[in-house]
């Protein structure tokens, strides 16, 4: 059985891996600086961290060897911004803290973190996952340099398993650069979410690839899609060899309600996918809903012969439509729509807000007659979502920064591609406000093509 290590139960309605490992606690922290020679001498090398992997010659925070016992100890979610002074020349946007192109002391953070694997895991693939980090990120594990993510919403994702030291220590590095705005808002700066150790068989169900689509009637109908990938190198499948993938849908009281099993014949060549679909046919269902959020949980086996996979996805069957004469309807009624414009953020604790804490808030918005909540003004965090679908409340998910090319339509992908499980999500928003489009027939032909990228009904 899969094991997951998370400080909120609801927190359980993102997928899972065989593994999935929470690695909040235990960090070192330090302010860095944008003058590289100020920046503990971060990039001043001669052999850098882009010249030669893992360089003996290395000196800056990604170096294994490293001493950061100067450094103050902290748990994750952190915020590096929240609790720096005020500054009446700072920008009013982000709360006239001191950060941005003007403090260039206060607007770098580096994050470390010793953390040990087992020997056990040696036959696994090993991946670091980070659910968001403000903004402009570079990830370092035993001194290899990873990458980066401009984005301060968009999540992480490393394999890092030639990397690890099986039955040792390893060292992970984060670099964030908050000093460009990304919003006009308080944005924050670090690794304000979760982190997580994701340890996998080589086969597997890829990460984020399954999709529902809900038939209704009087014998409703789930089609259930997805990829399976192999990281097992070097070993193709053999002449003849199939896999098999089963699929059962487990309702809130812990009862099965439909399973299905196939084989699986077209199989991934090491380092590829195949694609995948079956369908599910439960006797009846019970539709998700404000008043009544009823929860099932998909439970994914993959079976290779050597291995079993398993994935387990929380979702909620509904119907969502907008009709021009009767408005919002769900599961065939009329909703008005009560929302809130929410951003994520708290006094006190900026945007690294605990999981309580955001489930703390909804709450208190139901008692004001809330049933909505967008956004604002990016992809939202998973225990934010995962709260909304317990709860009860629709959500409009938006995206950051408009365009068609790969990196805009990359952060929408990512976002539909994690999040469309949710039976919350009623609207993918595909961006806010843009003024420099708006009234325009550029804007017209952008919004037409991410129509494209967005999925239509699920």
């Amino acid at each position: 059985m899969k094991k997951l290590i998370v400080s909120l139960a609801l927190a359980t309605a993102f997928p899972l891996a065989a593994e999935l490992v929470n690695i909040d606690g235990g960090w070192r922290f330090a302010f860095g600086n944008t003058d590289p020679a100020k920046d503990f001498g971060a990039g001043t090398e001669y052999f850098n961290y882009l010249t030669k992997a893992a360089s003996i010659h290395n000196m800056g925070p990604y170096a294994v060897k490293f001493n950061d016992s100067a450094w103050v100890s902290i748990d994750l979610p952190f915020d590096f911004v929240v609790d720096l002074p005020f500054e009446k020349d700072a920008s009013h946007s982000h709360g006239y803290k001191t950060v941005g192109y003007k403090y260039p002391a206060s607007s770098v953070g580096w994050y470390r973190k010793v953390l040990p694997v087992a020997a056990a895991d040696s036959a696994k693939r090993i991946s670091l996952v980070f659910d968001g980090i403000f903004r402009d990120s570079k990830v370092w594990f035993n001194g290899f340099y990873l990458g980066g993510e401009p984005s301060g919403y968009v999540g992480q994702r490393y394999d890092v398993t030639p990397y690890v030291n099986f039955g040792g220590d390893n060292v992970i590095a984060v670099r964030s650069d908050a000093t460009l705005e990304e919003g006009w808002f308080y944005e924050g700066g670090g690794i304000y979410r979760h982190a997580w150790l994701d340890i996998s068989e080589p086969r597997h169900i890829n990460p984020n690839s399954v999709a529902t689509v809900y038939t209704p009637g009087a014998g409703p109908e789930i089609k259930v899609s997805g990829r399976v990938a192999n990281k097992l190198h070097g070993l193709s499948p053999a002449p003849g060899e199939t896999w098999t993938l089963s699929a059962e849908l487990i309702d809130r009281a812990g009862s099965p309600v439909a399973s299905e099993r196939i084989t699986l014949t077209d199989l991934p060549a090491p380092e590829t996918e195949s694609a995948w679909q079956l369908t599910l046919h439960p006797a009846s269902l019970t539709e998700w809903d404000i008043e009544n959020p009823a929860l099932y949980t998909l439970r994914l086996r993959l079976d290779d012969g050597r291995s079993v996979s398993a994935e387990d996805i929380v979702t909620g069957f509904r119907r969502a439509e907008f009709d021009p004469d009767r408005g919002f309807l769900l599961n065939g009624r009329s909703v008005k729509l009560k929302g809130v414009n929410m951003h994520q953020d708290h006094a006190g604790v900026g945007a690294g807000i605990p999981d309580a804490l955001n489930v703390y808030r909804l709450k208190e918005l139901k008692k004001y007659g809330v049933n909505a909540y967008r956004a604002s003004h990016n992809p939202m965090t998973p225990e934010v979502l995962a709260a909304c679908d317990s709860l009860g409340i629709l959500v409009i998910e938006e995206n950051r920064l408009l365009g068609i090319n790969g990196y805009h339509t990359g952060q929408l992908r990512s976002m539909i591609d994690r999040d469309r499980n949710h039976p919350s999500v009623i609207l993918w928003s595909v961006g806010n406000e843009e003024w420099g489009v708006e009234w325009d027939e550029k804007g017209v032909r952008i919004v037409d093509e991410l129509r494209d990228v967005t999925p239509h009904g699920r």
